[in-house]
């Protein structure tokens, strides 16, 4: 055997011999007794693992990305109502999100409260969203009813203020106080 062959073999050797030192391999030729008031943290006991795994659902909100509404992903919980889906609007983007451009227009305290009926949300929107700008305004309702109406049994969407009816202005730039629907937002709809 060369010189180098033999001083690799003597380095691979003591590498292993090593190795085993570190991970706990006893020098001794049997097995030590462990006495059971020496192991920690009943882990003797007999009882069963559980692992608790919060289940949910994917759900589709609808946020910004340059001035059209771009369809992203959350995941909710199972029982989640449509005032959490507007909360996820209204939390906006994540941080990988917002590294893509992706933001909202629902501005956090501009919605008072969703509710259902015949197939219809009713949002009340507070009377901070009258501070939002009116192109942004449209955005927001926008995501609004994309977001809503994407659930099911969700026709249209209808919306007051301070639960005063009022008249929200559409993409083509009209104004509707009936339940609006997508068709209402085709001008910043997903590409």
């Amino acid at each position: 055997m060369s010189p180098v062959r033999r001083m690799a073999a003597v380095i691979a050797a003591v590498v292993a011999v090593s190795a085993m030192a570190g991970c706990g391999v006893s020098s001794q030729g049997r097995a030590t007794r462990i006495e059971p008031e020496d192991v920690p943290f009943g882990l003797l006991e007999d009882q069963p693992t559980t692992t608790v795994v919060e289940e949910g659902k994917t759900a589709t909100m609808y946020l910004l990305s340059a001035d059209r509404l771009v369809a992203v992903d959350r995941s909710v919980p199972t029982d989640a109502g449509l005032d959490d889906l507007l909360g996820e609007v209204i939390a906006g983007p994540t941080e990988v999100e917002q590294g893509l451009g992706i933001t909202t227009a629902v501005p956090a305290g501009t919605i008072a409260s969703v509710d259902t009926s015949r197939g219809v949300a009713e949002v009340d929107l507070t009377a901070s969203f009258g501070d939002v700008r009116s192109r942004e305004q449209i955005l927001a309702l926008g995501q609004i009813v994309y977001t809503l109406t994407g659930q099911p049994g969700i026709g249209g969407v209808r919306f007051t203020v301070e639960g005063k009816d009022v008249t929200v202005p559409l993409s083509d730039g009209s104004l509707s106080d009936d339940p609006l629907s997508r068709d209402d937002f085709k001008a910043v709809a997903p590409k």
